[in-house]
């Protein structure tokens, strides 16, 4: 069984993610049964028709009524609640018996990365043989300037850090909102950090330039990230690669995507 979480920025495109790869995988191989979850106890308009659906047993309403909690508050109480709720998930997951498993997350990435609910059920669900692996979406939209491109590389690796025992795919998300140059661009920064020191010198200024420039340094030193892989629903660019690096991250015994 294969377990891939979709973690990013709110508006990366994850619930649209997993709608158009389900579909993808699923007309690519008849052979393989995948299912799609959604974790985000506030999703209003999911992208996708959850197979299961987190909102079935707690949803973020529901925790802001009980507890008098406004919408931040409910978000974070209502993720830490999902714990409650493994059990339930994995009774549910065995009763598909899926092959792959699209995990939605929810959209502030903060609420399941970097709080104790997100690695707990990472860790969790599933049964044995379960192979895991996390794919980042770096939104174009944030990208464009190397601040930009360094706060979510700096987000990225947090991710990385924290399921620091499960393969992590960065995607550039939404390709189709940049020019080819700039999406050329962005890719060459994710695997030669002098090009992005150099665009940094050239293109931001003051305490910005100098603290980019020794973000990106420490990126250099301690070596390049995965290369960013290029996607956009809309055309369904970059699929066919995405899921071709997911097939050779669970075929492989080695974490060469760490």
């Amino acid at each position: 069984m294969l377990f891939n979480y979709i973690i990013g920025p709110a508006g990366s495109g994850k619930s649209t993610l997993v709608a158009q790869l389900k579909d993808y995988i699923s007309m690519r191989d008849s052979e393989i049964t995948v299912i799609a979850i959604n974790l985000d106890p506030g999703a209003l308009d999911l992208k996708f028709n959850a197979d299961i659906d987190i909102r079935d047993y707690i949803t973020l309403d529901e925790v802001m009524r009980k507890y008098n909690l406004g919408p931040n508050g409910g978000m974070i109480l209502a993720a830490d609640l999902m714990i409650n709720y493994i059990e339930d998930l994995k009774y549910e997951i065995n009763q598909y018996q899926p092959d792959w498993v699209l995990i939605d997350t929810p959209g502030q990435l903060e609420l399941f990365a970097f709080r104790e609910v997100g690695p707990i059920i990472a860790s969790s669900l599933g049964f044995g043989g379960v192979q895991r692996s996390t794919t980042f979406l770096f939104d174009s939209y944030m990208v464009k300037r190397p601040n930009g491109f360094i706060s979510t590389l700096l987000l990225a690796a947090s991710v990385q850090y924290r399921f620091l025992n499960i393969p992590q795919i960065n995607a550039l998300s939404k390709i189709d909102l940049l020019d080819d140059d700039l999406i050329d661009m962005v890719l060459e920064w994710s695997t030669d950090f002098q090009k992005l020191s150099e665009a940094t010198n050239e293109r931001e200024k003051g305490l910005i330039r100098e603290l980019s420039l020794l973000v990106s340094e420490v990126f250099s030193q301690l070596g390049s990230t995965s290369e960013l892989i290029p996607i956009t629903t809309v055309r369904e660019d970059g699929l066919d690669i995405l899921f071709g690096t997911l097939q050779r991250i669970f075929d492989s015994d080695k974490s060469e995507f760490y």
